[in-house]
């Protein structure tokens, strides 16, 4: 603790409220000197981030005024030793903040840091990976399952369509005793496969870091490594996707894998849509292939709409990326940067720092 420069000073760039701000300062109040700086950034944040923030939902209430000049926020930030971003977040502050040693974001996956100077930086950078929102984006994938099985879908637009002659109403499917597949077996995915198995479901996943298929482990029956994925895709009748959009699994749920899924199975898409070969599954959805398919993200939903090939597949639900959006708020993500903070003033190991080369 003694190589720390103390106190420590934290910026935080992120419209937090002032109970998040005050959890902050608590980690060690003799030792930390917090700045909250949304409003000083704000503009540098629409700059960056103008085709997101130029959509409706997206941009939110505008901060109030700054209290600092732009030379003491420039100040501020080159002084600043651990810095909290927010989501859209300013590309730049990484040149400009001399001398900081942890930079947080508060969502899971970093792909939005690709293209900006943050990516591959020898800064400790960590994440929210695990805690942002894991229960209910996992709440609504396993509701989706449901949707699908029942034919809510249907019934929806039945009831508006004023139809309400029962042959014209799919018949419903038991969850119990179906196989729940889940694509990327972490803080999303672990919560899936819990909800599903209180449904009396089978639960088969793949992990990154599983080296051959193990059963009973882990809270799944059945764990297969990412190499396995079509023969775990072959087992389900629903297929969740909750991995890390990377290289490495950018477009994986291609012609093949949707080829490799039982006909008639159901598939959710609560990670990436960039983890998506949408145009095969725009086809797997039209042959018939796939019953439903519910994706709470697309290509490009930060920016617009779908693309209407996709959109106006049959039995597809769509959201604009609102699966993190609940009354409850479990995102963790100032709990995980509180954390970090106590372990660099205790000389511990971060967590979750960020593999670069891995992707998250």
């Amino acid at each position: 603790m003694s190589a720390l420069p103390l106190p420590l000073n934290v910026l935080v760039v992120a419209n937090l409220r002032e109970e998040a701000l005050a959890k902050i300062r608590a980690v060690d109040p003799a030792n930390l000197n917090v700045t909250a700086a949304y409003a000083e950034f704000y503009d540098e944040t629409l700059e960056d981030n103008a085709a997101m923030m130029g959509r409706p939902g997206r941009r939110g209430a505008p901060p109030p005024q700054p209290l600092m000049t732009p030379a003491e926020r420039e100040a501020t930030l080159a002084a600043a030793h651990a810095v909290f971003l927010s989501f859209p977040f300013p590309h730049h502050l990484l040149p400009r903040a001399k001398n900081a040693i942890l930079f947080h974001c508060p969502f899971a996956g970093v792909s939005n840091l690709r293209g900006t100077p943050y990516w591959d930086t020898s800064v400790p950078f960590t994440s929210a990976r695990g805690y942002t929102q894991a229960e209910p984006i996992a709440e609504l994938a396993v509701s989706a399952a449901t949707m699908l099985a029942k034919g809510l879908h249907v019934a929806a637009r039945k009831t508006l369509e004023g139809d309400f002659d029962r042959r014209n109403y799919p018949l419903m499917r038991v969850l119990e005793g179906k196989t729940m597949g889940i694509v990327g077996l972490g803080g999303i995915g672990r919560n899936v496969a819990r909800l599903a198995k209180g449904l009396g479901m089978r639960v088969a996943a793949t992990r990154r870091s599983a080296q051959a298929v193990a059963y009973g482990v882990d809270g799944v029956d059945a764990l297969y490594p990412p190499g396995e994925l079509h023969a775990m895709l072959a087992e389900a009748d629903f297929v969740v996707v909750a991995a890390m959009w990377t290289d490495e699994t950018h477009g994986m749920m291609d012609a093949a894998a949707f080829a490799a899924m039982k006909d008639g199975a159901a598939f959710i898409n609560v990670a990436r849509g960039e983890i998506v070969d949408e145009a095969a599954l725009a086809d797997a959805l039209r042959s018939g292939k796939l019953s439903g398919a519910y994706l709470d993200v697309y290509v490009g939903d930060f920016t617009g709409p779908p693309n209407p090939t996709l959109a106006s597949a049959p039995n597809l639900v769509i959201t604009p990326h609102t699966s993190g959006s609940a009354d409850v708020n479990r995102h963790g993500a100032v709990d995980v940067f509180c954390r970090n903070l106590r372990s660099l003033l205790g000389d511990e190991p971060l967590e979750n720092v960020i593999d670069w080369r891995r992707g998250y």
